[in-house]
């Protein structure tokens, strides 16, 4: 029986190759209802969300992976961030319809995707990468061929369910057989979105690489969370100044801010905004909705 919401490691054990599978359910629901996208904006969303996923578990680092595009397209905004703790979350907004022949430069209305590798204790690290194909395997493909000189593969699929990928990748050092990495890639590009999706990891990988040595590494579950609080909303409020808060107090009643990746709803009342800039950031407990 297939495990929900995993993050699998594997290793073809023969050859310098490895791999990462990444499964959401639940996960991506809660990201796909706030979202609020349907067609191909949700489906790209989907994409993206496993695609940083798999890359967070193969980095192994401490810290967090962010895919990030802004553009003047349909689909003008996506933001997607997994980190160490296998916790996931993004966001997308559409603004217009997208048409199926449309590629990825003209669905964002961008021509490059930025990718942060945030770790502790280390400098930011941002690599910047042509925004070419139709889907984000192509795209990460090329910016892994270019940027980070690291053959690898990928393989995404998604619905309003399920959001899964599987990441092949090449590593350095010469493999006793030259064919191995395009035997491979050839075996598992025969992998449908529905094998991707519901198939249990062990038989997926035995049905695909029936040849192969392929050793798999024990699973870690993934869960959606969101870095937001009240505390962190309240400083916010002091990059728009006194005049400028106390203005929409006074015509609004109050200040609500609502968190794009979760829902939750911060209100701030003249009480409040006038604490947050007397105590720089701080102020009380406050009621919080969903």
């Amino acid at each position: 029986m297939k495990k929900l919401d995993q993050s699998h490691r594997f290793l073809f054990e023969d050859h310098p190759i490895r791999g990462q599978y990444v499964t959401l359910d639940k996960s991506w629901q809660e990201i796909a209802q706030q979202a609020g996208l349907e067609g191909r904006g949700l489906t790209l969303l989907g994409e993206a969300v496993a695609a940083v996923t798999l890359l967070a578990d193969t980095l192994k680092i401490e810290g967090s992976v962010t895919l990030q595009i802004r553009g003047t397209g349909p689909l003008g905004l996506l933001v997607v961030e997994a980190n160490s703790k296998q916790r996931v979350r993004g966001i997308a907004r559409q603004s217009s319809q997208i048409e199926e022949k449309m590629d990825l430069q003209e669905i964002f209305g961008s021509d490059h995707l930025v990718i942060t590798i945030k770790t502790k204790g280390a400098e930011p690290y941002q690599g910047i990468a042509p925004l070419l194909g139709m889907n984000f395997s192509d795209a990460l493909e090329y910016y892994f061929a270019t940027s980070e000189q690291l053959a690898t593969q990928f393989w995404l699929a998604c619905d309003g369910q399920n959001a899964s990928g599987m990441l092949i990748q090449k590593l350095p050092g010469r493999s006793k057989d030259e064919d191995a990495w395009n035997r491979i890639i050839h075996l598992a590009s025969t992998v449908t979105d529905e094998e991707l999706k519901t198939d249990p990891l062990a038989d997926l990988l035995h049905n695909l690489f029936r040849e192969e040595a392929v050793r798999l590494f024990v699973s870690r579950t993934i869960g959606f969370f969101c870095s937001c609080t009240r505390k962190r909303t309240a400083a916010m409020l002091l990059t728009l100044g006194k005049a400028e808060a106390d203005d929409i107090v006074e015509k609004e009643g109050a200040i609500s801010v609502v968190c794009e990746f979760c829902n939750a709803n911060y209100n701030f009342d003249a009480i409040d905004v006038a604490q947050v800039f007397s105590e720089g950031g701080a102020v009380w407990p406050s009621e919080t909705t969903h």
